[in-house]
């Protein structure tokens, strides 16, 4: 649902991902903040609730990890993270 409380499906750009939540980029709706979010990554969803919004103009949103699963399991996250931190 978006802030004026209409369902709505836009695609969107994952810029960043944790065991915690998501950055989305791209998202072209007025959405508040504490709003709870389904996204869909294929066939998989998953619920977010809306941390912060950025500027309207890159539609970017912060988003918090609401349900046990995640579209990329913690495990890779964890460990691509690691090897990220030897860089």
């Amino acid at each position: 649902m978006d802030a004026h409380g209409q369902p709505f499906t836009h695609p969107a750009l994952v810029t960043n991902m944790s065991t915690g939540g998501l950055v989305l980029q791209g998202v072209r709706r007025k959405i508040r903040t504490g709003e709870i979010l389904d996204v869909r990554m294929a066939n998989e969803k998953a619920q977010f609730r809306v941390v912060w919004v950025g500027s309207q103009s890159t539609g970017e949103l912060g988003l918090q990890r609401m349900t046990a699963h995640t579209f990329v399991a913690n495990s890779v996250l964890a460990h691509c993270s690691q090897a990220a931190a030897a860089c």
